[in-house]
């Protein structure tokens, strides 16, 4: 004769299912947040970089120049949309002298990524004949 036991539990409870779930929901917000710093983070990174090879870009125009056709230059400045290859970012050089011999090339780099503006890249040097 076989007996049959009917309080025998199956399965998972209420709780149990409900207890995991907020468990997995949880690491799973986490895991999206990780990721949405990151892609933030990798995407400054990227306009950074852009922006500091504009700046370079600028200064070696200047430095590649004659001394004399720097002298006359004053402020370059080049709006948004209008760098080749680069419609979100913005470019100011301007060639100051500083005496007879030596004059300073600043480079100053901005972008604009989801519309706002970035602070702005700045490089400077200071050459001499």
């Amino acid at each position: 004769m076989s007996v049959k036991c009917f309080n025998k539990k199956e399965g998972f409870s209420f709780i149990e299912v409900l207890v995991a779930t907020a468990i997995l929901a949880f690491l799973v917000v986490g895991v999206l947040t990780m990721t949405t710093a990151h892609i933030k983070t990798n995407s400054f990174a990227i306009h950074h970089t852009k922006a500091v090879q504009l700046a370079e870009e600028s200064v070696e125009r200047f430095l590649r120049m004659d001394f004399a056709a720097v002298q006359t230059f004053g402020t370059v400045s080049e709006a948004y949309g209008n760098i080749a290859n680069y419609p979100d970012f913005t470019r100011t050089t301007t060639s100051t002298m500083i005496d007879a011999d030596n004059y300073q090339v600043t480079s100053i780099v901005r972008w604009r990524s989801q519309g706002i503006d970035s602070s702005p890249i700045t490089l400077s040097i200071i050459r001499t004949l």
